[in-house]
């Protein structure tokens, strides 16, 4: 998992101390690294990719806070649907790693 709990908890304001969850952000992380991955149609890696994998992405910043984005609405909203109206945000998660997706022709 490229996320670690430690990250997810602070994105999400969660006490790291707190473990009831764990098994669930956990989960939302690898949902989360799985989604960015078929998204972006590279595989994410915390270091240098290997020469095996000439599309593979070393992980930046944005993509990063993408993720944390999108585990945080994974978090908040554990349902398919809402009551409210909800809008996409400019900057939310396409926007952040829109710019990284490899479109094979």
């Amino acid at each position: 998992m490229l996320l670690t709990l430690e990250e997810i908890k602070a994105q999400l304001r969660l006490d790291a101390d707190l473990a009831d969850e764990d098994d669930f952000l956990k989960l939302i992380g690898e949902a989360v690294q799985a989604r960015t991955e078929t998204y972006l149609n590279r595989k994410l890696y915390n270091d240098e990719p290997p020469d095996t994998d000439p599309d593979g992405l070393k992980i930046p910043a944005d993509i990063k806070m993408a993720m944390l984005l999108l585990a945080t609405h994974f978090y908040e909203n554990r349902a398919s649907v809402t009551e409210i109206e909800m809008s996409e945000l400019p900057q939310g998660y396409a926007w952040l790693a829109g710019p990284y997706r490899f479109i094979p022709l």
